[in-house]
């Protein structure tokens, strides 16, 4: 399948701005051969995103530090009818996904159901790292169906959640975490041979933000660390792993 990559690059802090483009430093591994959109919001990572799309060809399109990543995801989709690939900035390729397929509406990878504390649980969600879009009409077409269900405000595609029993659930925003609460057969969880392909620098887009996120809720961030640092100096092997040390962490 022809995918047209859609790389999604921001970094809310300084020290973020080298884990923020990891995906650029990486593409040509896991996408050769091919010319990629970077859609760079705010201001901290415009001058590599400037001079790599420059150097290589591809496309740049700014946008205000003010827009919402969820909301973007939905108008990259809403704006196509071809399938696309939307990578997160902080992704590490260590092979070609290019050749990835799916019969689905989207394929991706997930993240368990985790307790945020005794009271707070986050409902299993999509992992965003790499989303192949595969039917972009189809897409569009359930979300207003689901919308059309349960009102227009969900269109917002914010963090939902819901009180049970003294304890609160939360999902995560987003129009594929609507999906894919909404009705899990609609896409493909990537099995070992596509998630094997890739990594990511989870937090790094936003590294002391997550980190003090993570602390306060009881998390050990030093186990972090190691692969935020390899990101940081292009140890690309060293980041490998790094999904894996943070499900862990939260289950």
């Amino acid at each position: 399948m022809d995918w047209l990559p859609q790389i999604v690059v921001k970094a809310e802090d300084d020290v973020s701005i080298p884990t923020s483009v990891a995906a650029l430093k990486t593409f040509s591994t896991g996408f050769p051969d091919t010319k990629a959109t970077v859609h760079c919001i705010g201001m901290k990572s415009l001058p590599f995103c400037k001079e790599w799309t420059a150097e290589g060809g591809h496309k740049l399109i700014q946008y205000p530090p003010t827009v919402k990543t969820s909301q973007l995801h939905y108008e990259l989709v809403r704006r196509t009818r071809l399938p696309i690939a939307i990578i997160a900035g902080t992704t590490v390729f260590f092979d070609d996904v290019s050749e990835y397929s799916t019969t689905k509406l989207f394929g991706a990878d997930t993240i368990p159901s985790w307790d945020q504390t005794d009271r707070i649980t986050n409902i299993q969600s999509i992992e965003k790292t790499i989303i192949f879009v595969a039917k972009p009409l189809e897409v569009i077409e359930k979300l207003e169906e689901i919308t059309s269900d349960f009102g227009s405000a969900v269109g917002k595609w914010g963090s939902q959640a819901v009180m049970m029993c003294g304890k609160m659930y939360v999902q995560t925003s987003g129009i594929f975490n609507m999906l894919y609460n909404y009705d899990e057969s609609l896409f493909s969880k990537f099995n070992h041979k596509t998630s094997d392909k890739y990594d990511t620098v989870l937090g790094g887009n936003s590294i002391s933000t997550t980190m003090k996120k993570f602390e306060a809720i009881g998390r050990d961030t030093s186990k972090f660390m190691p692969f935020i640092n390899a990101a940081m100096n292009e140890d690309w092997k060293g980041v490998e792993g790094y999904r894996k040390v943070f499900m862990e962490s939260i289950s």
